[in-house]
């Protein structure tokens, strides 16, 4: 048995080329060097985030080799074990890709070329080709050998650890939530993929509204879990603000968990703040006739096939948190219900409400009561 509430998102590496400072994909032609004589290949790249809320019990193997797996160029990876007292932390960097240099791509003969000469720089170009063609087996090879290098012993000092008993849903996503927000604040940006990692030991608990903002989630179990409580679980996870979740007992095989990870970490993700007061009027869930001047611009965007997103509210203060979470989340749904109307795909859309968080002004700005949209597409 299997549940999963899940967009598989494929990618594949791309390689860039960087030639005299210009940047080009080597899966079309390459541009002519410069005086420098030479390109520079290397994979690109975006930065991701990965929490890997451990346990004890056998469950805890399954999970580091998922992390080892799954690991790839400036992911920042943080495994957290439960223990009595203070959990215990091990965060890290990846490096980036490797870089690797090839001769500059031959220039073609001047114009009046002899056959003879026509030949010779066929002969060159097909070299070159080669040669660029070994240099990218070359970054790839030395990129994960890097890569390897990063998680390795990471993954040795987790497994050392004696952890406390895997907890549920609220206490692993709680963790997951800590680490994460301190990731942020700490980078200082919004990681291309942010996924949570957990191994539980029981699927009860309801994590609270917003906790997941955003964040792709899987849970192994140790045991074999009912369907619907697996599918109740899938539903809190994403009640709770996940993206997409995905909970999975021992028969999930570990291609199937390498990939659901893979995808979490390499989905292109892209953030939209819309206006809060163009939007919404204060104390208001209701959707202002500027709205429409506003949202518009995301629909070609959300309309694309595989792409799916969060919508986010949020309201300012006063007001009491009950009240203040029912109008955020009034106020996402206001903006789905609007994206839905113009063709936009109701599968493709989650709404969370925060309530009174995450301020952007004052806390009685008009700013705050806005709507944050995150999208995620395939590359």
């Amino acid at each position: 048995m299997k549940a999963m509430t899940w967009l598989a998102v494929p990618l594949a590496v791309a390689l860039t080329a960087t030639v005299a400072g210009c940047g080009q994909d080597l899966f079309g032609s390459p541009r002519s060097a410069t005086a420098a004589g030479h390109v520079t290949l290397t994979e690109r790249a975006t930065a991701s985030a990965l929490v890997a809320v451990a346990g004890g019990g056998a469950a805890n193997g399954q999970l580091l080799r998922i992390v080892g797996a799954t690991a790839q160029p400036l992911e920042h990876l943080d495994i957290v074990v439960p223990r009595s007292g203070t959990p215990l932390t091990i965060a890290a960097a990846a490096p980036p890709p490797a870089m690797v240099q090839v001769p500059a791509r031959p220039s073609p003969p001047p114009g009046g070329a002899t056959s003879y000469q026509q030949a010779a720089y066929q002969r060159q170009q097909a070299r070159w080709n080669g040669q660029v063609a070994a240099g990218q087996h070359a970054v790839a090879t030395r990129t994960a050998l890097a890569t390897a290098a990063w998680v390795r012993p990471l993954l040795a000092r987790a497994a050392a650890v004696d952890g406390a008993a895997s907890g549920n849903l609220v206490t692993g996503s709680a963790l997951a939530a800590s680490v994460l927000s301190g990731i942020a604040d700490e980078a200082g940006t919004r990681f291309a993929g942010r996924v949570v990692l957990l191994s539980v030991a029981s699927l009860q608990g309801m994590p609270p509204p917003g906790e997941l903002d955003g964040d792709d989630v899987v849970v192994l179990t140790p045991f074999l879990p009912a369907e619907s409580t697996a599918a109740a679980a899938q539903q809190d996870l994403l009640a709770a603000g996940a993206a997409r979740a995905a909970v999975l007992g021992p028969e999930a095989t570990q291609a199937q968990l390498d990939q659901l990870v893979t995808d979490g970490l390499t989905a292109r993700q892209l953030t939209e703040t819309v206006s809060g007061p163009a939007l919404f009027a204060n104390d208001s869930m209701a959707l202002l006739p500027a709205a429409a001047r506003v949202l518009t611009p995301l629909l070609a965007q959300l309309r694309r096939p595989g792409v799916t997103a969060v919508i986010n509210g949020y309201a300012s203060v006063p007001g009491t948190p009950g009240h203040n979470i029912a109008l955020s989340q009034g106020r996402a749904e206001a903006v789905a219900r609007f994206l839905e109307a113009n063709h936009v795909s109701t599968a493709a859309l989650s709404v969370v409400g925060h309530g009174a968080a995450n301020f952007v002004g004052s806390g009685s700005s008009g700013d705050n009561r806005r709507v944050v949209v995150v999208i995620e597409e395939p590359a």
